[in-house]
């Protein structure tokens, strides 16, 4: 089996980089993801993959492409539902069309699903493919992944998985995605932003952890931050619990008593008193790995098949 080419697409970053199915990268590189705003998303993208190839001699060594995106992504993971931060790749079928142009099969999901399977083969937790492990990545928004017996979890339409837009009793702002009252309106590093410039204006954000980590205002973030999590762990008594993104990163961040406020709230006695945390460490190409572990896993199926 060829090289796998991850892609991890963000707001800002375009990540890509070269696997291999020990999950040895190279050729990492990253750029902005300007080129994916306008209408020409799909010809620039593959533009990019086709200059990539050539510029590391990689013609006819690639068995498929991968493709992270920060949007809902179809069961078959070609189509792209709504993506409001990458106007150019919303609702189109970026699996099929990208394929088509550069003639190479094409995966496309939710980029925090790659990062959940990364954070799993990385980590070694399921290697007899039977566990149920969940993945919470709090950055601008708040991520959400699930994976059950050896697969990830991706429902009827491959909306699964939305955390962040659950909705929360009593809150009546708009999110981003339409709704009202979405726990990502209270649960996101776009809240805490908020709560930062509204509240404490002479602190960065980077310091509000450090600063006023004791301040009524930033417990009661923190303590909220555990309602949605609890509710999915309460639900599907995990094997792992993983926790990760941007905001937990940050320094100061209070990482035990978000720990205390999950089992406070999760269901009594179990799942909540022998719950199982795992704290990965992600960089600039966690997604991109992960990406290709996902890709080598269905082309493994497919051969099988």
């Amino acid at each position: 089996m060829g090289y796998v080419i991850g892609i991890d697409i963000g707001g800002t970053n375009f990540r890509i980089g070269t696997v291999d199915t020990s999950g040895n990268l190279k050729n990492f590189e990253r750029t902005s993801s300007e080129m994916l705003q306008s209408d020409s998303a799909v010809d620039n993208l593959g533009q990019e993959v086709k200059s990539y190839i050539k510029r590391h001699a990689l013609e006819n060594q690639v068995s498929a492409i991968s493709v992270g995106v920060p949007s809902i992504v179809s069961k078959d993971k070609s189509f792209v539902y709504s993506t409001p931060n990458l106007k150019g790749l919303e609702n189109i079928d970026l699996g099929n069309l990208l394929s088509a142009y550069v003639n190479i099969p094409v995966f496309v999901d939710r980029d925090v699903n790659y990062l959940l399977v990364n954070d799993i083969k990385t980590h070694q937790l399921d290697p007899e493919q039977e566990k149920t492990i969940l993945g919470f990545y709090l950055g601008t928004g708040f991520g959400n992944a699930v994976y059950i017996n050896g697969r990830l979890h991706v429902g009827k339409n491959g909306a699964a998985g939305e955390l962040g837009h659950i909705p929360m009793y009593g809150i009546k702002e708009a999110c981003t995605c339409g709704n009202i009252g979405c726990s990502e309106t209270r649960c996101s590093g776009r809240y805490l932003r908020h709560l930062t410039d509204t509240c404490f204006p002479e602190t960065d954000i980077s310091e509000v952890f450090v600063k006023h980590g004791d301040d009524p205002v930033i417990q009661e973030y923190v303590d909220t931050l555990a309602i949605p999590m609890a509710t999915e762990i309460s639900i599907l008594d995990p094997d792992y619990v993983i926790m990760a993104g941007g905001v937990m990163t940050m320094e100061g961040f209070p990482m035990e008593r978000l720990i205390k406020a999950v089992k406070d709230r999760a269901r009594k006695p179990f799942p909540s008193e022998n719950l199982e945390f795992v704290f990965p460490k992600h960089n600039q190409d966690s997604g991109v790995i992960g990406g290709a572990y996902a890709a080598f896993d269905k082309l493994s199926k497919q051969k099988h098949s």
